[in-house]
């Protein structure tokens, strides 16, 4: 198997979205630990997999590679000092985290639960890793979600912030803090209709 199968990506992101649950969590951190396997191949190979899924899954999914367990494990092969020239796992890796920082953390209606990622982008940047320049790559991507953005009715922005307060508030009890479940209590009365 030398190429990503784009297709069996596809059929493992329509999984995600209808399965919902823990699926989207279950299935970063397997990646997460695929990308940190012995075989370069096989990271490269979940990293390809890791990149349609946050191009095909929606914020359930976003949530999880926002986690800071996901990204320290994502980065955990990475040396306290930056190589000169990284491998091609590290700079794809270090690729992702740019384009996610650039992509879902300006452009996501919840860009907020995102911080993580801005805050591992600027921990490697001070420890020395450089990001290429992704704008030259991408075009006009932002600007198309955008516009798909804009063609959305009102009863589908709803049931996508249903959506995403359900994957928010099962991530804040499975995290159990206190302060994560004082959260949780305020997003369910939130989806209650207690808050007016």
């Amino acid at each position: 198997m030398g190429e990503p199968n784009y297709a069996l990506h596809l059929e493992v992101a329509d999984y995600i979205n209808q399965k919902k649950a823990n699926s989207p969590r279950e299935c970063a951190m397997s990646i997460a630990r695929l990308v940190n396997h012995r075989n370069p191949h096989i990271a490269m190979l979940s990293l390809a997999l890791l990149e349609t899924l946050v191009q095909s899954c929606g914020y359930p999914f976003h949530l999880q590679i926002s986690t800071k367990e996901f990204l320290n494990e994502l980065v955990r092969r990475f040396p306290e000092r930056p190589p000169p020239f990284p491998g091609p796992v590290m700079q794809k890796i270090l690729d992702l985290i740019h384009s996610w920082k650039e992509g879902i953390c300006v452009d996501s209606r919840w860009k907020d639960d995102f911080s993580n990622i801005r805050d591992m982008h600027r921990l490697l940047t001070f420890k020395g890793y450089r990001f290429r320049d992704m704008s030259r790559q991408q075009g006009g991507s932002s600007a198309a979600s955008s516009s798909v953005q804009n063609l959305k009715s009102a009863d589908e922005l709803e049931a996508e912030d249903r959506e995403a307060q359900s994957a928010k508030l099962q991530e804040l009890i499975r995290r159990g803090t206190p302060r994560d479940l004082a959260a949780a209590q305020e997003l369910m009365k939130s989806l209650a209709g207690a808050n007016p």
